[in-house]
């Protein structure tokens, strides 16, 4: 059965859904759309100035992406079955398991893959879910209808034979999801269009406040509060009531403030995952106080309550007396989220996000302390490869926050900088992180394991000794300065001589005591100077006079070597000599027997034997004794001057020559050497 397709209208910048209805006519981009207030309209889908309009499946999960982002979030990670299913439903193909997950990460941001191991079994026994083939070309379809609850109620209205509402399919839902993780879970979806103005509902939601003023229609946030705690149970409609009062959670806060104390305390036990509506409650609840909404919500759905809570305000003119009541709502949402125990579970970035009006210098005296301590929970949560991949305009949005909070030793801008230097010490020296930071603050973390990153060369250099010098050329008592030269090593490290000199020269100037002090000292220090250097000098000439004795004693022991050397080498030299001799000798012996052998065989056969027998004869003779015959007779070459003797005027090197008689070299590789040249003529 072909699923009916909504047309959703979004706001271009914010991306908040202005209306939406069904598409009832049309192919392509020209469409026509029958809208919740009942009027029909042409229109172009794709960007249109400030709007963005869009074809999808009623009830699929980009439709309730955009419908109701909070319940979409917790729909995953409660009942990723059900996410999984409305995923499919998106596509009129068939879909494999890698092609489901890709679309359910654009709406979550957790481990998709390990929510489809968890959902797979249950998915594949939906009954409007079909599977074809096998292994790798395992494929899914949706051949059912589309999903009739909160999400898609408005457009069900406008389809012939189904229902407006069917609270029993709402349930039927929800309890699959609850049994599928085994708890209660926040409805997954919300009732009607976000930022709808047509229905009374919408208009309650918009006042926040608890009837509306047309028919004295409770808000559903009160509504489902009081039926709680006057039973103890939900009502069957309270997927409705909680998708209408997530949808707008700062208005939802506001209506709520109309109930006692006494009525939240009997309603949170049984609210479960719901009290999240309670969450932007503008008033100290020690009923709320017990909840931890991370915890509850999980960090994706509490980053898209945030979300939901900024795209409320944005629907309103800032300087209306509405909006300052949605404001005044939202920094209780704010603080209680980031106040939760499991604010470390957050992102840094939703963190960033939902204190960024915290920033200015009115709000950072109150609460810069109490957001330097989130960030702190937040950070040290961090795996390092989270803050390496971290944008540099989120490094310096922590580190403006930080800038208002004093560093102390106990404080959690220490603790900030404490883990980026032991995870990311080269950030730490980008002086945007000691924005502030004075000679005192400097002192106050100089002994505990800050002090490594204040003695590291790039952080002193760029950070304390400016500071350093800075303490010291502003000193203008004698208090003051003392207590700068008491300072840890770290600091005290970097201050020079004569700045000291010249800090006190100026401190005391003006003051007798000190000043007498002054001289005082520099008398005791100049006695004392030169009793050290009469103390240094006379022990350098009695250490000199050693060394000037021992040196003579090495000189005449050296004197006596030197001449047992001298005789050594007189010996061996002629030694040497008459060994040289003997062998020079012998080498002549050795070649004129050669050469006597070679004679009195060409002698005797001269006569007797052929030329060539001769020739080979003589080779042979040549070979034994190492020597190598160079060049072919008749064969061209590339003329070399070293192996070649020429014929007539000698040609450039490499020229082609003919040899007509060899050469003779003996050795090999770098040791041969050219006894005798072939003889060569050019060739023409």
């Amino acid at each position: 059965m072909k699923v009916p397709q909504v047309v959703v209208d979004l706001d271009k910048k914010s991306r908040v859904v202005l209306r939406e209805g069904l598409l009832v006519d049309g192919k392509g981009v020209e469409v026509t759309v029958l809208w919740s207030d009942g009027s029909t309209d042409d229109v172009r889908l794709g960007v249109d100035g400030d709007r963005i309009r869009f074809a999808t499946a009623a009830g699929g999960l980009r439709h309730r992406k955009h419908v109701d982002p909070v319940a979409t979030s917790e729909l995953v990670r409660s009942s990723p079955a059900q996410a999984f299913a409305f995923a499919l439903l998106d596509s009129s193909k068939p879909l494999s398991s890698k092609d489901l997950i890709a679309r359910v990460e654009e709406v979550f941001t957790g481990d998709v893959s390990a929510l489809w191991k968890r959902a797979r079994q249950t998915f594949e026994t939906n009954k409007n879910v079909k599977a074809s083939g096998k292994g790798a070309s395992l494929k899914y379809v949706w051949v059912g209808q589309a999903p009739l609850d909160a999400v898609s109620a408005d457009v069900a209205a406008q389809v012939p034979g189904r229902t407006a509402m069917n609270e029993s399919t709402v349930t039927a839902g929800l309890d699959a999801g609850n049994a599928e993780r085994g708890g209660d879970a926040v409805p997954q979806v919300a009732d009607g269009a976000v930022g709808r103005s047509m229905d009374s509902e919408t208009r309650n939601e918009d006042r926040g406040s608890a009837h509306s003023a047309e028919g004295g229609q409770i808000h559903p946030a009160v509504e489902l509060v009081q039926a709680i705690s006057v039973s103890g149970q939900r009502p069957e409609n309270w997927s409705r009531l909680l998708g209408s009062a997530l949808r707008n959670p700062l208005a939802a806060g506001l209506a709520v403030d109309s109930l006692s104390d006494d009525a939240l305390q009997a309603a949170v036990p049984a609210l479960g995952q719901a009290a999240l509506i309670l969450q932007a409650l503008p008033r100290d609840s020690k009923a709320v106080k017990t909840i931890d909404p991370v915890q509850l919500a999980g960090p994706e759905a509490a980053a898209a309550l945030m979300d939901a809570a900024d795209a409320e305000l944005r629907r309103l003119e800032p300087a209306t007396a509405r909006a300052q009541e949605l404001r005044h709502a939202k920094d209780f949402l704010v603080r209680r989220l980031l106040s939760s125990p499991s604010v470390g579970l957050l992102s840094l970035g939703t963190v960033l996000r939902a204190t960024r009006e915290m920033e200015t210098l009115k709000d950072a005296g109150k609460k810069g302390e109490w957001v330097a301590g989130v960030l702190a929970a937040v950070i040290g949560a961090m795996d390092q490869d989270s803050w390496k991949n971290l944008a540099l305009q989120d490094r310096s949005a922590v580190a403006r926050r930080l800038t208002s909070v004093p560093l102390n030793a106990t404080g959690s801008r220490a603790r900030v900088l404490g883990w980026i230097w032991r995870n990311h010490p080269a950030d730490l020296a980008d002086d945007m992180w000691w924005r502030g930071v004075e000679f005192d603050d400097l002192a106050a973390v100089a002994t505990t394991p800050l002090a490594s990153a204040l003695e590291s060369d790039a952080i002193a250099s760029a950070v304390v000794k400016p500071l350093v010098v800075k303490r010291l050329t502003s000193a203008t008592t004698r208090r003051q300065l003392l207590t700068s030269l008491a300072a840890p090593t770290a600091l005290a490290r970097l201050m020079d001589e004569s700045d000291v000199q010249r800090a006190f020269d100026r401190v005391l100037r003006d003051d007798n005591v000190g000043r007498a002090w002054l001289v005082r000292l520099r008398n005791e220090t100049r006695i004392s100077e030169l009793a050290h250097q009469v103390e240094t000098l006379t022990r350098q000439a009695r250490e000199k006079t050693e060394l000037l004795g021992k040196a003579q004693e090495a000189a005449r022991l050296s004197d006596d070597r030197l001449h047992r050397m001298e005789a050594r080498l007189g010996e061996a030299a002629a030694s040497t000599k008459e060994l040289r001799e003997s062998q020079s000798r012998q080498i002549r012996i050795d070649v004129m027997r050669a050469f006597a052998e070679l004679c009195a065989y060409v002698d005797g056969a001269a006569d007797s034997q052929s030329a060539q027998r001769v020739r080979e004869r003589v080779r042979r003779m040549a070979a034994r004794e190492g020597l190598t015959p160079s060049g072919v007779p008749g064969r061209t070459e590339p003329y070399d001057p070293q192996r070649h003797d020429v014929i007539g005027e000698p040609p450039l090197p490499d020229t082609p020559v003919t040899v007509t008689g060899i050469g003779y070299t003996w050795g090999e590789g770098a040791d041969e050497i050219v006894l005798v040249r072939a003889l060569v003529e050019r060739t023409y």
